[in-house]
């Protein structure tokens, strides 16, 4: 399966990278996909059974058809990984862009916990700390233009990129769902219903972690949609894109992404009507469909490729567009 439309420029090259941010004690295990050059041998390559192979050339070298690149940080979900967010990661690096996404420590698959998803003020943080070490990296620091950075992620990573631009955590909403006994059982509270939200200094999490590298952001199906009061996006004045899913099963369009466009109404917002909230996850296999079918459920069946092929392009144009990435 190629990783890119007809119009892309670049074979895409990944490898892993690894940041300490010795302040937080966190390890930072990075996936980066990036312009490779034209003829380098792309091949499939598995991140999990349950999803189909990405296309792409390991360790290839960073095309030198420019000197310098620009960025776009890319958030996972909560309990998933970065290596999952390929079919994205290897779009945008086929068309002209470096893109790193991290195993959020302590909410990424084979590492999470309730309090890791509870804890999402961190994963900002994580990208800031990312930023730092990769700008002063010798290899890859003089490749990157700092002053082209966006942000993009997907659910709690949608959260991440809108908050490396401005926006806040409100966790009131959250704790008072998932432990009252009426709405406990509500779907999006999986894993959160026995949080000790007490021991959650609110404040902390509702406090900007916002990145002024950060020059744009691009939000799939964003996490707690739902719960943004007006202050909480008021910092926010860099372009934003929205891509919302209809069938949202975990947080439903109206009470939650259409809630959020609302309050961010300069923001582009593009609604897939056959996407749920795992649409944007990689195409499942045979396996997966039987493994894991929450994962590979989309409100229309066998539609998870065009929603794809639909967000990958709008992600380009909006790159593209405002972080002056044909320049």
């Amino acid at each position: 399966m190629a990783p890119s439309g007809a119009a892309s420029a670049y074979a895409v090259g990944f490898t892993s990278l690894t940041f300490e941010d010795a302040a937080r004690q966190r390890s930072l295990k990075t996936v980066v996909w990036y312009p490779a050059p034209l003829g380098s041998r792309m091949v499939e390559h598995t991140a999990s059974p349950i999803f189909v192979p990405f296309v792409a050339a390991k360790d290839a070298p960073l095309s030198d058809a420019r000197e310098r690149w620009p960025l776009v940080v890319l958030s996972h979900g909560n309990g998933g990984a970065a290596i999952n967010m390929s079919w994205f990661g290897a779009h945008l690096a086929a068309h002209g862009f470096i893109v790193v996404s991290v195993d959020h420590p302590g909410n990424t698959y084979g590492d999470t916990s309730p309090e890791g998803y509870v804890r999402g003020w961190e994963r900002p943080q994580d990208f800031t700390a990312l930023l730092d070490g990769l700008l002063k990296d010798a290899a890859w620091g003089p490749r990157v233009d700092a002053a082209r950075i966006g942000a993009a992620g997907h659910s709690m990573g949608g959260y991440t990129a809108l908050a490396l631009v401005g926006a806040r955590l409100n966790l009131a909403p959250l704790a008072n769902r998932c432990s009252a006994p009426g709405t406990r059982e509500h779907p999006g509270c999986d894993e959160l219903r026995d949080v000790d939200y007490s021991r959650i200094d609110l404040a902390v999490a509702r406090a900007s972690y916002k990145d002024s590298r950060v020059r744009a952001a691009f939000a799939m199906a964003p996490g707690l949609a739902g719960t943004y009061e007006a202050r909480d996006v008021a910092d926010i004045d860099v372009p934003v894109t929205l891509v919302l899913a209809k069938g949202d099963e975990l947080m439903p369009h109206a009470q939650h992404g259409l809630q959020l466009a609302k309050l961010l109404p300069d923001a582009t917002t593009v609604t897939l009507d056959d996407a749920a909230h795992f649409t944007f996850l990689p195409e499942c296999t045979e396996l997966g469909f039987k493994a894991a079918a929450m994962l590979c459920r989309d409100a229309t069946p066998g539609t998870r490729a065009a929603s794809q092929a639909r967000t990958s392009a709008e992600a380009v144009a909006f790159f593209q567009r405002t972080l002056d990435a044909q320049r």
